[in-house]
């Protein structure tokens, strides 16, 4: 049977990719650091998953196993275990890519040389995570960057699903919605006529793809949590239920969208549908979630290619409407949660320097190239109460 590795046994591992693959008809190998939780899926042989669609049904997914890679005995299999598979992906948050990338190197350079390649991809919420992950194989093994690619590909991906971890009977299980992406750039799989992943999505335009999803589901999700957190709420749906931050985040959409159609031709109908879809499933799901896990990580969404910033420098750079985006923006460089040390980063730097060297720093917009959009990110930072 055809073996996919998956690093990840988290809710989005075993809930999207672990079904997926699963349903493909691959042997899914989870690849995890949390022992009970690699105990548990080879004590079981299955997982269950609940379909929130569908009056919670209860489904096994079987046919899997499990190896931790906090183990150094496990460590050896998975590098064997690397050297066989057809697939390898990840859900591991892309902030854990260089510790996975080791792990994986490891696995390749045993491979090499071998005339079969494995599709190797990355299913984060990250801009271009595949390729990411790529750089640090390379960075990290003794294989060259032309041998790793003589043995492995790494197409990019699209990858969005309401997931909820839970138990049920004392056991772990994945809630899962029907609504999800899991899209794969089709023409840098090994072979580009193939479809591995029987309901994957394949698109040979997959910036188009990243961008929809980055800048409308990661993009509103995101800003909602920020505004959230200023006015003191704790779960998403009390953000969500505010009309202010709702009209708001409504309105950051259009000025987003808007750059998506620009940019890539979208058609405005199907846009407004998908706005719409995300905009529901936020606010059907917003009770399971908190703020503290949606606005974690400050640093990474005030990146220049990320969610926020992204579509506001594209907006800007069109002629384009951008208010709420910088407002957006303003409030994660407000956001100062204790327990997440980036953003105390965010803060600490702030204080010591000032607003506008932050904006510079963590957003790479710069005064002297786009005035006008810095000068608001300023102006909304000062206008927080």
């Amino acid at each position: 049977m055809k073996l996919a590795i998956q690093f990840g046994a988290g809710a989005i591992g075993r809930g999207l990719l672990g079904k997926v693959l699963h349903d493909s008809d691959y042997h899914v190998l989870f690849v995890d650091v949390y022992q009970p939780i690699v105990d548990r899926i080879n004590e079981d042989g299955y997982y269950m998953v609940e379909l929130s669609d569908h009056d919670f049904e209860s489904q096994k997914i079987d046919n899997v196993s499990a190896l931790c890679s906090t183990s150094e005995e496990d460590l050896e299999k998975i590098y064997e275990k690397i050297t066989q598979a057809e697939i390898i992906t990840t859900s591991v948050r892309v902030e854990n890519l260089d510790s996975t990338s080791k792990i994986i190197a490891k696995g390749l350079e045993q491979k090499y040389p071998d005339d079969k390649k494995v599709n190797i991809m990355a299913f984060e919420n990250a801009y271009r995570a595949s390729d990411i992950l790529k750089e640090d194989i390379i960075k990290n093994s003794s294989l060259s960057a032309e041998q790793i690619e003589e043995i492995a590909t790494f197409p990019n991906t699209v990858t969005d699903r309401i997931v909820q971890n839970k138990e049920v009977d004392g056991k772990p299980v994945v809630e899962i919605s029907d609504d999800f992406e899991a899209v794969i750039e089709q023409t840098k799989l090994d072979d580009p006529t193939s479809k591995p992943v029987k309901d994957a999505e394949y698109t040979d335009d997959i910036d188009k793809m990243l961008e929809r999803k980055l800048f409308l589901v990661n993009g509103a999700h995101a800003a909602t949590s920020y505004f959230g957190y200023n006015k003191g709420y704790k779960m998403m749906n009390e953000a969500f239920e505010d009309e202010k931050i709702l009209a708001d985040v409504q309105n950051l959409m259009t000025e987003s969208g808007n750059v998506l159609i620009k940019e890539h031709g979208l058609d405005k109908d199907e846009l407004e549908n998908f706005k719409e879809s995300k905009l529901n499933r936020f606010l059907k799901t917003a009770s399971h979630d908190t703020i503290e896990r949606v606005g974690r990580d400050p640093v990474r969404k005030l990146g220049e290619n990320d969610r926020l910033v992204a579509p506001a420098i594209k907006a800007f750079d069109n002629d384009m409407p951008f208010d709420n985006l910088a407002k957006a923006i303003a409030y994660a460089f407000k956001y100062d949660e204790q327990s997440d040390d980036k953003a105390g980063e965010i803060i600490q730097f702030v204080n010591q320097n000032s607003i506008e060297s932050a904006i510079e720093k963590y957003t790479g917009i710069k005064e002297e190239e786009r005035k006008e959009l810095f000068d608001k990110i300023v102006s909304e930072y000062q206008n927080i109460n």
